[in-house]
């Protein structure tokens, strides 16, 4: 190349630069990618250094001031992003006894999954939802919540959102103007207040819609100002493990042991539009065959000790421990225990799957690499 068109060249890129412009020949390789982005990193956050701090946080953080009082996981990779990977928002969140945090409604869509304690609860569109270890309980986009603690010790969940998919498309939105049921004296018009009426029976949730199967046709499909989720705002883990224990005789997948989402009742698809959830069985001493998908999950190990290689990074994880998989990575679990190991994930996979873009890579037990399209 002349320095005559090195010179024009330079000059291109200045008026280009000046009028907002890129020239594509020099940001090519940024754009068109071979694989992913090797951002998010394989990482596990240990229980036993989270709890201590967690627990340090109920006695010098008031809940007037947080609202929600929570450690949230920060994925090394990313820079020092609240993510626990680039679509997923994670963390643990702790009540005192007595405690309770106010309503409001969000586009995110958010889920709990009950680590310790007993007596919380959080009410979603005026269904009290109590709380126990292992449960799911969702408060999808656009559902008013508000949560509390009733019990006499302390209270923590895991919290999974979708915020870096909602941020990154920037429809962000938070609402706090919830309208109870009582009036203004000399209005009549509804007064704000800081906590939800319980207008609904019990257990609604799973009267109505937990009976694998069955659907009473009388039940409401939609909830909640969107409506594009789960009618049934409750997943019991009782259910889910026995469940899992009835097929512990089959075969399961080679990839993911005996693995069951949680599901739309009404429809059959994943709880909400961009996030699917599941619980997993390893079966004693079991060792998956290795396997990679275009999609991030982040894991919460229920019971049980083992590990999963990610890329040939051995991430070890016990009871409470919390664990990033990024998108395809090849990865395979180990239960290293002679009982049964249960794992629960949130995975962005439902909105990768809606965008038709979901693809994965598997590992044959001879070494031969498989490609699925979905």
């Amino acid at each position: 190349m002349t320095v005559k068109t090195l010179d024009k060249r330079e000059a291109l890129h200045q008026e280009a630069k000046s009028l907002h412009l890129l020239e594509f020949w020099k940001e090519r390789a940024d754009i068109e990618l071979v694989e992913p982005r090797d951002i998010v990193e394989p990482h596990c956050w240990k229980w036993r250094d989270v709890e201590p701090r967690l627990r340090a946080a109920a006695d010098i953080v008031p809940i007037e001031e947080c609202e929600r009082r929570a450690l949230l996981f920060c994925n090394p990779g990313l820079g020092g992003k609240p993510y626990v990977t680039n679509t997923l928002f994670a963390a643990f969140s702790l009540y005192n006894p007595g405690e309770q945090a106010p309503v409001h409604r969000h586009t995110p869509s958010a889920s709990r999954f009950i680590v310790e304690g007993s007596g919380g609860y959080t009410v979603v569109e005026g269904e009290k939802c109590v709380m126990h270890r292992g449960d799911l309980i969702i408060t999808p986009a656009g559902t008013w919540h508000d949560h509390g603690n009733e019990g006499d010790e302390q209270l923590i969940w895991m919290d999974v959102l979708d915020v870096p998919i909602i941020e990154s498309l920037n429809v962000t939105h938070f609402e706090f103007d919830y309208q109870g049921s009582s009036s203004d004296a000399s209005s009549g018009h509804p007064m704000g207040t800081a906590y939800q009426d319980v207008s609904l029976p019990p257990d609604h949730s799973q009267r109505l819609y937990g009976t694998g199967g069955l659907m009473p046709l009388f039940a409401p499909e939609k909830r909640g100002a969107i409506g594009h989720h789960s009618p049934m705002f409750v997943y019991r883990w009782e259910k889910t493990r026995a469940a899992l224990e009835r097929l512990a005789d089959y075969q399961g997948s080679p990839y993911d042991g005996v693995i069951m989402e949680y599901v739309n009742p009404a429809t059959g698809q994943s709880v909400m539009p961009a996030m699917s959830f599941r619980s997993q069985m390893l079966r004693p001493g079991e060792q998956t065959l290795s396997h990679r998908h275009m999609s991030n999950a982040v894991y919460f190990c229920l019971e049980g000790s083992g590990y999963t290689e990610i890329d040939g990074t051995r991430v070890e994880w016990g009871r409470n421990d919390v664990f990033a998989l990024p998108t395809w990575k090849w990865h395979r679990h180990v239960n290293t225990t002679n009982e049964n190991a249960f794992l629960y994930s949130v995975t962005d996979e439902a909105a990768i799957r809606k965008l038709g873009l979901f693809r994965e890579e598997r590992k044959t037990e001879s070494g031969d690499i498989e490609l699925v399209i979905y």
